[in-house]
């Protein structure tokens, strides 16, 4: 017979019995370092929150004590100086006598955007921009029109006066332009003026006009430097300018015609005529038509042809 094992009982535990380590436990050099930057964080929080709570109330009432100083520094009736930041043409005085200031007025009681208005209703000036410099100090800068062509406008007298076009169109007096440059710019023909209580309209076509003429002093200086008249009577008048032709008077040929579109081709072509005309000294170019643009078309007169550039 097989004997019986005795099965033991299972001795029941509980933490009662688990041994129990009393008194100071010991801590790692890296856990205080944890703990301190812990603390530390929890601490520049709190700081910078206190900070920002009482610093935005005593901010604002600074600044507005600040400024309120500042204005009561001016005495009233005080005069206003102004100061005149201009470009290479436009006297100072020019435009200090168009500002329209009322000399009664203190530095905050004039209407910055009416003066700006003012200012920027005169043709010769592209942009104005006015400010205000405390404590008495009115800032006025300008940025004028640059003249790419000239006009020949007649006058009631029989007279003719010289008003100059900038490459958006907007017709301008020569109010200080030197002669030097205004020898270099061509005379442009061919439009219709329209007058405005402060001037004229805008040229029609002006832009087409100005790109011919910046795309020549860019790749050609030599040649658009003869140019003396660029006609445009023969550009239709619609929305794009896109059809027709420009044509250009110089002293060394009679008329050159372009077609308002692809000028950097159109000038290496009439370049190209040049360099095989020179020499030739029998005949002279009366007529480059380039408007064809693939099929250039060269007409010359029986007349010894003059230096190509001078």
């Amino acid at each position: 017979m097989t004997k019986k094992r005795k099965i033991s009982k299972p001795v029941r535990t509980t933490w009662k019995r688990i041994p129990q380590k009393t008194g100071r436990q010991s801590v790692t050099k890296e856990s205080q370092r944890v703990k301190v930057r812990r603390w530390g964080r929890i601490f520049g929080f709190g700081l910078g929150t206190c900070a920002l709570v009482l610093g935005l109330p005593l901010g604002g009432y600074f600044l507005f004590q600040n400024s309120s100083s500042i204005v009561a520094t001016v005495p009233e009736g005080s005069p206003v100086q102004v100061e005149i930041q201009t470009g290479r043409f436009l006297p100072e005085s020019w435009i200090e006598s168009r500002l329209d200031l009322d000399p009664a007025q203190g530095l905050m009681q004039i209407d910055l955007l009416d003066v700006k208005a003012n200012l920027e209703k005169y043709p010769e000036v592209k942009r104005a921009s006015v400010e205000r410099h405390f404590p008495n100090v009115l800032r006025v800068s300008v940025q004028e029109r640059y003249p790419f062509f000239r006009l020949k406008v007649s006058g009631s007298n029989g007279s003719y006066n010289i008003l100059l076009v900038d490459e958006e169109g907007h017709v301008f007096k020569n109010i200080n332009c030197p002669q030097h440059l205004l020898r270099r710019i061509p005379f442009l023909g061919g439009i219709i003026l329209h007058p405005t209580p402060f001037g004229y309209r805008p040229v029609e076509g002006a832009t087409i006009l100005a790109d011919l003429v910046k795309t020549a002093n860019d790749l050609y200086p030599d040649l658009s430097r003869d140019w003396v008249l660029i006609l445009a009577d023969q550009l239709i008048m619609a929305q794009t300018f896109t059809e027709g032709y420009i044509r250009v008077r110089s002293r060394t040929i009679e008329e050159i015609l372009f077609a308002p579109k692809q000028f950097d081709k159109q000038l290496e072509r009439l370049n190209y005529i040049l360099d095989n005309h020179a020499g030739k000294s029998d005949k002279s170019l009366a007529r480059v038509n380039l408007s064809l643009l693939n099929q250039p078309t060269v007409e010359y007169s029986r007349v010894s042809a003059p230096k190509r550039y001078r």
